[in-house]
């Protein structure tokens, strides 16, 4: 049996599973606890392993997978790695990420996580699921990061120059919001981490213009070569 590297998926929230109608926990895959007007469904206390107080399942998300897609456990760890967008690499070979698999670091940037972000739309707010949605349509996926990217340097380009010295409009806040921990150098801290932030936005927007131009040139080439076939024929 192919054992896989499932170190990336460890702490992550099983986001394949149907939130509870609490909104803060998920529905059981083996007694459907969550789904009633309760809204209690599985919890966990340290991200790894996830119970049901219905039924008693507690089991860690693979299995989780194993349960809610009737799979062998081999192709539940394939499954729910492809699932948050990471390749599957058999315990043994170098490790290999997703080309569109953000960092933590990066996903803290764009205040997403990996199995999606929550965007306004005309009828409200909404959870758009990253889950699958390269392979679906790549286009949308890299315009979804790159509207992020440019949507969260806004705003901490705005908190920068609200709040990022002492001078500034909103200085006030930081020092009422500290209390007794205050100090001058809350503002550096401050600043040198918006800062990052604001860089980490500037190099994933970057980064996905140019993967979205090398798709468009991709799709490009594949018109093109269908034409040509169909034109010999």
């Amino acid at each position: 049996m192919t054992k896989y590297d499932m170190t990336a998926i460890r702490y992550l929230e099983p986001g394949f599973l149907p939130l509870a109608r609490n909104r803060k926990s998920y529905i059981c895959p083996n007694c459907g606890s969550g789904s009633g007007k309760n809204g209690s469904g599985m919890t966990s206390r340290d991200g790894e392993y996830w119970k049901c107080w219905s039924c008693g399942l507690s089991a860690n998300k693979v299995e989780l997978f194993r349960i809610q897609n009737s799979l062998n456990y081999e192709e539940a760890c394939a499954g729910i790695l492809k699932f948050y967008g990471i390749v599957p690499t058999p315990i043994g070979e170098t490790s290999k990420k997703s080309a569109v698999w953000l960092s933590q670091e990066e996903a803290d940037a764009l205040a997403v996580t990996n199995t999606g972000m929550q965007i306004n739309t005309p009828d409200g707010e909404k959870i758009v699921s990253f889950c699958g949605l390269y392979e679906q349509d790549p286009q949308l996926y890299c315009s979804l990061i790159i509207a992020r990217a440019e949507e969260m340097t806004r705003k901490y380009q705005k908190l920068y120059r609200a709040c990022g010295n002492r001078l500034a409009p909103y200085a006030a806040m930081v020092y009422d919001y500290l209390g007794d921990r205050f100090d001058d150098s809350a503002y550096q801290k401050m600043r040198r981490r918006l800062e990052s932030k604001i860089q980490i936005c500037d190099k994933l927007r970057v980064v996905y213009l140019k993967k979205q131009e090398w798709l468009a040139n991709q799709n490009a080439q594949a018109g093109t070569m269908r034409t040509g076939r169909s034109q010999t024929k």
